[in-house]
């Protein structure tokens, strides 16, 4: 009787379960990627999907709603299926909405149950959708390979890898300013063209690829790239710039507040058309130090003294580092930094060839 009754029971259980009303996977939408556009009444979204992991093919549909919330929601009408967003690779923000500002349509990612925060993040050169949208060799460009996009920095020196996370937390952190990579679809599909840059949740400017590269630099964050140097006594040489790392000194003095960065790297030459000589090594790694140190002035130089957007972190740094300086003075960030002094000194290694070897490049 204990063995009916104990049996009976565990098929009520069963079958209540099964009653909870969680579709099967055939009833969903695996969203992989998400684009977000300004709309006269609310948010346009473009959604990328598939209807099974397996299915190799996706998906497009764009939905339209108050909140990015309502419009996703309204997916069901018109496909009888349920979002689901476990399988998300991005999120992609227009321009437009960019410049309006993120934070009414930031809210769903970070709250919302069935979404995952630590997801790349871009912001369209145009819209969401185009990029989105953007095809190669006649079909949909998988989401997998655009969020490469923003992870392939580690190899081009350029580009910036952002996730969601990333940039709320640059959003509330002290005196810092988020940044996002730019996305701009084109034939054949899409590509990295800059860096975003923030004040708050809106859009204040954006940052070219030399620039990129300078910022990612100095902030310690580039790992390999390309580095074209060109000069009269050395022609023009290709760096493959690894092993990067960089730090950064505070100085109070009484003239006022002082950063200087230190960036160095390792480098191979990886083409040359032209120059040589006994001094080449020495003034290829000085012209490279130069350049290098040239980018990241020029982004620190256009980002925060110019538009005031702490990008790379030094209110935090000063935070952390002085904290009963920043009491004092960190309601008035926004015009210390614009008066404060800035150093960039890079150093190059360039690693020797052979003389032979060299000679023969040349």
């Amino acid at each position: 009787m204990r063995k009916a009754i104990t049996l009976l029971l565990g098929l009520a259980l069963a079958a209540s379960l099964s009653g909870c009303g969680y579709p099967e996977l055939y009833e969903r939408i695996l969203v992989h990627g998400i684009g977000v556009d300004l709309a006269p009444e609310g948010y346009r979204v473009t959604v990328r999907s598939s209807s099974s992991a397996e299915d190799e093919g996706e998906e497009l549909f764009t939905c339209q709603g108050e909140t990015v919330l309502e419009a996703l929601s309204s997916l069901s009408l018109s496909t009888g299926r349920e979002p689901f967003y476990s399988h998300n690779y991005l999120v992609v923000f227009g321009q437009e909405c960019a410049r309006q500002g993120l934070d009414r349509c930031l809210d769903f990612f970070i709250r919302y149950y069935n979404t995952r925060p630590a997801v790349s993040v871009f912001l369209a050169e145009d819209t969401a959708e185009a990029v989105l949208s953007a095809e190669r060799d006649g079909k949909l460009l998988k989401m997998s390979q655009l969020e490469a996009l923003g992870s392939g920095g580690r190899y081009n020196g350029q580009s910036a890898h952002v996730e969601l996370l990333d940039f709320v937390n640059g959003v509330l952190r002290e005196g810092g300013s988020p940044v996002m990579p730019v996305l701009a679809a084109e034939e054949g599909g899409a590509r990295v063209t800059g860096t975003a840059y923030f004040e708050g949740c809106r859009l204040k400017s954006t940052l070219n690829l030399d620039q990129s590269r300078g910022y990612l630099a100095a902030s310690d964050q580039l790992e390999e790239g390309e580095l074209v140097v060109s000069a009269p006594e050395l022609g023009v040489v290709t760096l493959s710039l690894k092993e990067a790392s960089s730090r950064c000194r505070t100085s109070q003095v009484e003239e006022g507040l002082g950063f200087t960065i230190e960036v160095q790297a390792e480098a191979d030459v990886s083409a040359k058309s032209g120059g040589g000589g006994a001094d080449f090594y020495p003034q290829l790694e000085q012209a490279a130090g130069q350049l290098l140190a040239q980018q990241a002035e020029s982004a620190i130089r256009q980002a925060v003294v110019e538009d005031r957007c702490d990008i790379f972190g030094f209110g935090n740094q000063l935070y952390r580092q002085s904290p009963g300086y920043w009491r004092e003075n960190g309601a008035n960030w926004k015009e210390q930094m614009a008066s404060a002094s800035y150093r960039v000194q890079a150093r190059v290694k360039v690693r020797r060839l052979e003389e032979e070897t060299l000679q023969g490049l040349g």
